[in-house]
């Protein structure tokens, strides 16, 4: 609990030192460089507890079935570049009002919307500590500890969640070969999100903009070879969904308009984690023993995990009625950039993967940023590696 309150201290620290220099809702100067790291804990002390639970009572395990992949229905929008038509008489102002009033909502509602993926560069090993001789679904030695995700848009935190294997439900995975995890700390400051999802210099304003929704999705996948022998290939075992509602009110009071929350021990998150996973099947090859005869051997269990992050929000009621001013505010800002203004904008991104051996996690580090912004630079602003397998560039 020392090392979470120690890690959220420093990420706070960071809205302030950006903070004091500007208000929530003075327009970014340009579009900022984002980076997303994702670690997957783990703790071998795991294996010996659940070891301790299963002698004290029978053990069983349900076949393991697949679980349907949802489809993901990825938001996307757009913000089309502003035309002034010119008019000639009345009905035709009339109806160009009217039509650019249509234009500049459903443009304002697209912004309302983001969706982003982080998932493994490649594929982690070891879901257990060992190989086993018992079967795909033996959870001896089990060490997979959770999951926490940090994202940082330019120099400030935009949110840190961080959730771990629920330790009060492990007879789960007796019973049911299922897992579930509990949520225990939260940033999230809504004035450093993605929204309005634009690259107008535009920053989120609760003026503008009402019941920000942050939502994170995570998925964990898999690949195993039975004693069949079938290939199960990228098999979504489980999902864990996250929804969290902020308004103005819960944040006023907060240092630098941020969500804070710590769970402390013995207590319930005010936030549900709501889902669940099967286990990690290990897969299942034949080994020669020592007397030249064929054993079965089962692995330590490969697996990957997907995170979609989601932002939403609504249009405040003052807001659309001063559409005018807003639609001439973009098109000045538009000029001034001297771009053109679309939602797919062209952008750089590089992943690392790496093991940090101190706290025993994968970390998964996605960096994305403007076309303009050259990968070298990249990589010696973050000081990733230039070289080797462990770096994706796309």
């Amino acid at each position: 609990m020392k090392k979470i309150i120690v890690l959220i201290s420093a990420l706070l620290w960071t809205f302030g030192t950006s903070l004091q220099a500007q208000k929530k809702d003075i327009p970014a100067a340009s579009k900022p460089v984002i980076v997303y790291e994702t670690r997957i804990y783990t703790d071998p002390s795991l294996g010996d507890e659940l070891l301790d639970l299963r002698n004290t009572r029978g053990f069983g395990s349900d076949l393991l079935t697949s679980l349907a992949n949802a489809a993901i229905g990825a938001a996307s929008g757009c913000v089309s570049t502003i035309v002034d038509l010119g008019v000639q008489a009345l009905g035709k102002l009339i109806t160009l009002d009217r039509r650019n009033k249509q234009e500049w909502l459903e443009n304002a509602q697209k912004e309302c919307r983001y969706t982003d993926s982080i998932g493994t560069l490649y594929a982690l090993n070891d879901f257990y500590s060992t190989g086993s001789k018992l079967g795909t679904l033996d959870p001896t030695g089990i060490q997979f500890n959770g999951i926490g995700c940090l994202a940082k848009i330019g120099e400030d935190t935009a949110f840190y969640i961080s959730c771990h294997l629920n330790r009060d439900k492990l007879n789960r995975l007796l019973d049911h070969s299922k897992f579930e995890m509990v949520l225990d700390s939260v940033i999230i400051n809504p004035y450093r999100s993605h929204l309005p999802n634009t690259t107008l210099p535009i920053r989120f304003s609760f003026a503008q903009r009402k019941s920000f929704n942050f939502k994170m999705t995570i998925q964990i996948i898999s690949s195993w070879m039975d004693f069949t022998p079938s290939l199960h290939q990228n098999q979504v075992l489980g999902e864990f969904v996250l929804s969290i509602p902020i308004d103005s009110a819960a944040i006023e009071k907060s240092p630098n308009g941020t969500l804070v929350y710590v769970r402390q021990p013995g207590h319930e998150a005010p936030y549900q984690l709501v889902g669940e996973s099967f286990i990690v099947p290990r897969s299942y090859m034949e080994l020669v023993d020592e007397n030249q005869q064929l054993v079965q051997h089962y692995g330590t269990g490969q697996y990957s995990v997907n995170v979609i992050i989601e932002e939403a929000c609504e249009l405040t009621p003052e807001y659309q009625k001063a559409w005018r001013k807003d639609r001439k505010m973009r098109k000045a800002m538009a000029k001034k950039t001297n771009k053109k203004v679309t939602f797919d904008d062209v952008c750089r991104m590089v992943t690392n993967q790496t093991w940090d051996e101190t706290l025993k996690s994968w970390v998964v580090t996605l960096v994305k940023a403007p076309a303009d912004y050259s990968i070298k630079a990249l990589n010696e602003k973050l000081k990733l590696p230039t070289t080797g397998q462990q770096q994706s560039q796309k």
